[in-house]
Protein backbone atom coordinates (compact mmCIF):
# COMPACT_ATOMS: atom_id res chain seq x y z
CA UNK A 1 0.00 0.00 0.00
CA UNK A 2 1.20 3.30 -1.12
CA UNK A 3 2.12 5.87 2.22
CA UNK A 4 -0.09 9.08 2.60
CA UNK A 5 3.27 10.69 1.47
CA UNK A 6 3.63 8.81 -1.58
CA UNK A 7 -0.31 10.28 -2.79
CA UNK A 8 0.74 13.72 -2.01
CA UNK A 9 0.86 16.14 -5.15
CA UNK A 10 4.59 16.85 -6.53
CA UNK A 11 6.34 19.62 -4.78
CA UNK A 12 7.18 22.45 -7.20
CA UNK A 13 10.99 22.64 -7.50
CA UNK A 14 10.68 26.55 -6.23
CA UNK A 15 8.33 28.41 -3.97
CA UNK A 16 5.16 29.79 -6.52
CA UNK A 17 6.24 33.09 -7.58
CA UNK A 18 4.32 35.84 -8.60
CA UNK A 19 4.47 38.92 -10.58
CA UNK A 20 2.58 41.88 -11.21
CA UNK A 21 0.21 42.58 -12.54
CA UNK A 22 -0.83 40.20 -9.43
CA UNK A 23 -3.52 37.61 -10.01
CA UNK A 24 -4.63 37.55 -6.40
CA UNK A 25 -7.52 35.06 -6.77
CA UNK A 26 -4.45 32.98 -7.98
CA UNK A 27 -1.84 33.84 -5.19
CA UNK A 28 -4.73 32.52 -2.34
CA UNK A 29 -5.33 29.59 -3.96
CA UNK A 30 -1.42 29.20 -4.36
CA UNK A 31 -0.89 29.71 -0.61
CA UNK A 32 -3.95 27.07 -0.04
CA UNK A 33 -2.29 24.63 -2.03
CA UNK A 34 1.10 25.23 -1.09
CA UNK A 35 1.15 27.21 2.24
CA UNK A 36 3.75 29.80 0.64
CA UNK A 37 4.13 31.77 -2.07
CA UNK A 38 6.55 35.13 -3.40
CA UNK A 39 5.26 37.77 -4.68
CA UNK A 40 7.76 39.75 -6.63
CA UNK A 41 8.43 43.51 -6.29
CA UNK A 42 5.01 44.13 -4.18
CA UNK A 43 7.04 47.15 -2.11
CA UNK A 44 8.34 50.05 -3.50
CA UNK A 45 12.39 49.80 -3.36
CA UNK A 46 11.76 53.45 -2.22
CA UNK A 47 10.21 52.36 1.23
CA UNK A 48 12.73 49.24 1.74
CA UNK A 49 15.25 51.99 1.42
CA UNK A 50 14.25 54.41 4.34
CA UNK A 51 13.47 51.61 6.43
CA UNK A 52 17.11 50.67 6.19
CA UNK A 53 18.12 53.28 6.89
CA UNK A 54 16.18 53.88 10.05
CA UNK A 55 17.58 50.03 10.98
CA UNK A 56 21.24 51.14 9.94
CA UNK A 57 20.84 54.47 12.08
CA UNK A 58 19.56 52.72 15.15
CA UNK A 59 22.19 50.04 14.89
CA UNK A 60 25.20 52.86 14.50
CA UNK A 61 23.03 54.67 17.46
CA UNK A 62 22.91 51.60 19.90
CA UNK A 63 26.26 50.41 19.00
CA UNK A 64 24.89 47.48 16.26
CA UNK A 65 22.18 46.47 18.67
CA UNK A 66 21.43 43.20 20.59
CA UNK A 67 24.42 40.94 19.95
CA UNK A 68 23.09 37.49 21.72
CA UNK A 69 19.57 36.76 22.93
CA UNK A 70 18.78 36.32 26.18
CA UNK A 71 14.96 35.03 26.68
CA UNK A 72 15.95 33.17 29.81
CA UNK A 73 15.46 29.58 27.83
CA UNK A 74 19.00 28.68 26.42
CA UNK A 75 16.94 26.44 23.45
CA UNK A 76 15.12 29.05 22.66
CA UNK A 77 18.61 31.63 22.47
CA UNK A 78 19.91 28.61 20.36
CA UNK A 79 16.29 29.02 18.37
CA UNK A 80 16.72 33.20 17.91
CA UNK A 81 20.68 32.63 16.68
CA UNK A 82 23.75 34.11 18.05
CA UNK A 83 24.86 35.92 14.81
CA UNK A 84 21.02 36.87 14.35
CA UNK A 85 19.99 40.53 15.18
CA UNK A 86 16.17 40.66 16.02
CA UNK A 87 14.81 43.92 16.58
CA UNK A 88 11.01 44.26 17.87
CA UNK A 89 9.14 47.53 19.00
CA UNK A 90 8.98 48.35 15.30
CA UNK A 91 6.04 50.64 15.42
CA UNK A 92 7.86 52.86 18.11
CA UNK A 93 11.73 52.16 17.25
CA UNK A 94 11.21 52.49 12.95
CA UNK A 95 8.29 55.01 12.07
CA UNK A 96 9.01 54.42 8.39
CA UNK A 97 8.44 50.47 8.87
CA UNK A 98 5.00 51.12 10.09
CA UNK A 99 3.92 51.39 6.28
CA UNK A 100 4.91 48.14 6.04
CA UNK A 101 2.53 46.73 8.46
CA UNK A 102 -0.15 48.55 6.87
CA UNK A 103 0.95 47.89 3.28
CA UNK A 104 -2.70 47.65 1.47
CA UNK A 105 -2.19 44.40 -0.60
CA UNK A 106 -0.10 42.78 2.38
CA UNK A 107 -3.03 43.80 4.72
CA UNK A 108 -5.80 43.18 2.52
CA UNK A 109 -4.71 39.33 1.48
CA UNK A 110 -3.63 39.09 5.88
CA UNK A 111 -7.42 39.42 5.82
CA UNK A 112 -9.03 37.67 3.51
CA UNK A 113 -6.83 34.48 4.42
CA UNK A 114 -7.87 34.89 8.21
CA UNK A 115 -11.67 35.84 7.53
CA UNK A 116 -13.14 32.31 7.77
CA UNK A 117 -11.78 32.37 11.86
CA UNK A 118 -12.36 35.98 12.89
CA UNK A 119 -14.05 39.30 12.54
CA UNK A 120 -11.03 41.61 13.01
CA UNK A 121 -7.23 40.69 12.78
CA UNK A 122 -4.36 41.70 14.88
CA UNK A 123 -0.83 42.27 14.37
CA UNK A 124 0.69 39.13 16.35
CA UNK A 125 4.19 40.51 16.03
CA UNK A 126 7.01 43.03 13.51
CA UNK A 127 10.42 42.10 13.78
CA UNK A 128 13.40 42.92 11.70
CA UNK A 129 15.33 39.94 11.47
CA UNK A 130 19.17 40.69 9.93
CA UNK A 131 20.95 36.94 10.19
CA UNK A 132 24.91 37.48 10.23
CA UNK A 133 27.75 36.20 8.69
CA UNK A 134 28.12 32.69 9.27
CA UNK A 135 24.96 32.34 11.06
CA UNK A 136 24.11 28.09 11.22
CA UNK A 137 20.60 27.45 9.93
CA UNK A 138 17.72 28.06 12.02
CA UNK A 139 15.28 25.23 13.55
CA UNK A 140 11.97 24.81 11.45
CA UNK A 141 9.18 25.63 13.04
CA UNK A 142 5.14 26.51 12.90
CA UNK A 143 4.47 29.80 13.86
CA UNK A 144 1.25 28.57 14.87
CA UNK A 145 2.92 26.04 17.31
CA UNK A 146 3.23 29.05 19.93
CA UNK A 147 0.04 28.98 20.68
CA UNK A 148 -1.76 25.32 20.89
CA UNK A 149 -0.74 22.85 18.23
CA UNK A 150 -2.84 20.48 17.51
CA UNK A 151 -6.00 22.15 18.80
CA UNK A 152 -5.02 25.49 15.98
CA UNK A 153 -3.95 23.24 13.41
CA UNK A 154 -6.83 23.04 10.55
CA UNK A 155 -7.94 23.91 6.93
CA UNK A 156 -8.05 27.80 7.91
CA UNK A 157 -4.71 29.40 9.50
CA UNK A 158 -4.96 30.95 12.88
CA UNK A 159 -1.80 33.00 11.44
CA UNK A 160 0.04 34.34 8.29
CA UNK A 161 2.92 35.80 8.24
CA UNK A 162 4.65 38.07 5.37
CA UNK A 163 8.63 38.92 5.07
CA UNK A 164 9.52 41.79 3.28
CA UNK A 165 12.91 40.95 1.98
CA UNK A 166 14.58 44.83 2.73
CA UNK A 167 18.23 43.38 0.80
CA UNK A 168 18.24 40.30 -1.57
CA UNK A 169 17.59 36.93 -0.22
CA UNK A 170 20.39 34.47 -1.30
CA UNK A 171 20.85 30.62 -1.17
CA UNK A 172 23.90 31.54 0.46
CA UNK A 173 23.03 34.54 2.69
CA UNK A 174 19.70 33.23 4.66
CA UNK A 175 16.99 32.92 2.53
CA UNK A 176 14.32 31.63 4.22
CA UNK A 177 13.23 27.62 4.12
CA UNK A 178 10.02 26.48 3.59
CA UNK A 179 8.20 22.89 3.98
CA UNK A 180 6.00 23.39 0.86
CA UNK A 181 2.30 21.57 1.68
CA UNK A 182 3.56 20.93 5.16
CA UNK A 183 0.04 22.50 6.93
CA UNK A 184 -1.87 19.61 5.23
CA UNK A 185 0.59 17.27 7.29
CA UNK A 186 -0.48 14.66 10.03
CA UNK A 187 0.68 15.28 13.57
CA UNK A 188 4.30 14.37 13.73
CA UNK A 189 5.90 14.57 10.54
CA UNK A 190 8.75 16.58 10.18
CA UNK A 191 10.17 17.96 7.48
CA UNK A 192 12.97 16.21 4.88
CA UNK A 193 15.53 17.76 2.34
CA UNK A 194 13.23 17.20 -0.34
CA UNK A 195 9.90 19.32 0.44
CA UNK A 196 12.45 22.52 1.62
CA UNK A 197 12.70 25.53 -1.01
CA UNK A 198 14.05 28.71 -0.27
CA UNK A 199 12.75 32.20 -0.48
CA UNK A 200 15.08 33.53 -2.98
CA UNK A 201 13.79 37.35 -3.44
CA UNK A 202 15.27 40.53 -4.41
CA UNK A 203 14.80 43.74 -2.44
CA UNK A 204 10.73 44.57 -2.02
CA UNK A 205 9.99 40.87 -2.84
CA UNK A 206 7.68 39.62 -0.05
CA UNK A 207 7.26 35.56 1.29
CA UNK A 208 3.74 35.52 2.04
CA UNK A 209 2.95 32.03 3.92
CA UNK A 210 0.64 30.37 6.80
CA UNK A 211 1.77 29.66 9.95
CA UNK A 212 1.68 26.49 9.90
CA UNK A 213 3.88 26.02 7.73
CA UNK A 214 6.93 24.77 8.83
CA UNK A 215 9.77 27.12 7.48
CA UNK A 216 13.02 28.81 9.04
CA UNK A 217 15.99 30.99 8.58
CA UNK A 218 18.88 29.73 6.22
CA UNK A 219 22.38 29.45 6.92
CA UNK A 220 24.83 32.73 5.80
CA UNK A 221 27.71 30.77 4.60
CA UNK A 222 29.08 34.24 3.53
CA UNK A 223 32.03 36.01 5.17
CA UNK A 224 30.88 39.31 4.81
CA UNK A 225 26.96 39.49 3.72
CA UNK A 226 23.82 39.74 6.05
CA UNK A 227 20.18 39.18 4.94
CA UNK A 228 18.00 41.51 6.51
CA UNK A 229 14.30 41.35 6.31
CA UNK A 230 10.44 42.49 8.21
CA UNK A 231 8.78 39.96 9.23
CA UNK A 232 5.10 40.25 9.84
CA UNK A 233 2.77 38.05 11.52
CA UNK A 234 -1.09 38.13 11.76
CA UNK A 235 -3.13 35.95 14.08
CA UNK A 236 -6.85 35.94 14.21
CA UNK A 237 -8.02 39.07 16.54
CA UNK A 238 -9.34 36.89 19.46
CA UNK A 239 -5.97 35.25 19.92
CA UNK A 240 -3.11 36.33 22.11
CA UNK A 241 -0.61 38.54 20.50
CA UNK A 242 3.09 36.72 19.79
CA UNK A 243 4.19 40.66 21.17
CA UNK A 244 2.29 42.35 23.42
CA UNK A 245 1.31 45.20 21.20
CA UNK A 246 -0.23 48.10 23.67
CA UNK A 247 3.00 47.47 25.49
CA UNK A 248 5.35 47.83 22.06
CA UNK A 249 3.51 50.82 21.48
CA UNK A 250 1.66 52.39 24.89
CA UNK A 251 -1.40 54.93 24.80
CA UNK A 252 1.28 58.08 24.63
CA UNK A 253 2.90 56.43 21.75
CA UNK A 254 -0.22 54.80 19.91
CA UNK A 255 -2.44 57.79 20.22
CA UNK A 256 -0.41 59.37 17.67
CA UNK A 257 -0.63 56.66 15.31
CA UNK A 258 -3.19 55.96 12.32
CA UNK A 259 -6.79 54.08 13.79
CA UNK A 260 -5.96 51.10 11.19
CA UNK A 261 -2.46 50.36 12.94
CA UNK A 262 -3.96 50.98 16.13
CA UNK A 263 -6.63 48.38 16.16
CA UNK A 264 -4.27 45.93 15.06
CA UNK A 265 -1.94 46.80 17.77
CA UNK A 266 -5.01 45.72 19.97
CA UNK A 267 -6.52 48.65 20.71
CA UNK A 268 -10.10 47.60 19.33
CA UNK A 269 -12.25 45.04 20.73
CA UNK A 270 -13.09 41.55 18.84
CA UNK A 271 -16.89 41.92 18.17
CA UNK A 272 -18.19 38.05 17.51
CA UNK A 273 -21.64 39.29 18.57
CA UNK A 274 -23.00 39.22 14.99
CA UNK A 275 -22.26 35.60 14.32
CA UNK A 276 -23.42 34.32 17.75
CA UNK A 277 -19.88 35.02 20.19
CA UNK A 278 -18.68 37.63 22.74
CA UNK A 279 -16.46 40.68 22.90
CA UNK A 280 -12.90 39.93 24.09
CA UNK A 281 -9.94 43.17 24.61
CA UNK A 282 -12.56 45.49 26.66
CA UNK A 283 -10.93 48.19 28.68
CA UNK A 284 -13.11 49.00 31.91
CA UNK A 285 -16.04 47.38 29.82
CA UNK A 286 -15.31 49.77 26.96
CA UNK A 287 -14.03 49.57 23.55
CA UNK A 288 -10.15 50.28 23.86
CA UNK A 289 -10.09 52.73 21.13
CA UNK A 290 -11.65 55.46 23.75
CA UNK A 291 -8.32 55.32 25.99
CA UNK A 292 -6.78 56.85 23.47
CA UNK A 293 -9.02 59.55 23.28
CA UNK A 294 -8.67 60.37 26.79
CA UNK A 295 -7.11 63.62 28.59
CA UNK A 296 -4.20 63.23 30.33
CA UNK A 297 -3.09 59.29 28.30
CA UNK A 298 -3.93 56.40 29.93
CA UNK A 299 -5.55 57.43 33.31
CA UNK A 300 -9.46 56.31 34.04
CA UNK A 301 -11.81 58.90 34.13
Amino acid sequence: MPSPADCEPSVPDAIPRFEPPYDWEAIDAAVREWGAVVVGRLVGRDLCVRVNEEVDGWLEQHEGGPRRPNSGTPAYDTFLGFRTIRLQRVTTRFPIARGLITHDPILAWARRSLAPLCRRILLSSADIIQIGPRETPQYLHRDSDAWWPELLRQEHPVNVLAIVALTPFTAENGATRVALGSHRWPPGRRPGAGTLRSAIMDQGDVLLFRGDVFHGGGGNSTPDRHRRGCVLSYCVGWLRQLENGTLASPPIVAADLPPELTELLGYAVHDATQVGGGIVGVFDNQDPRGLLEREPLGRPR
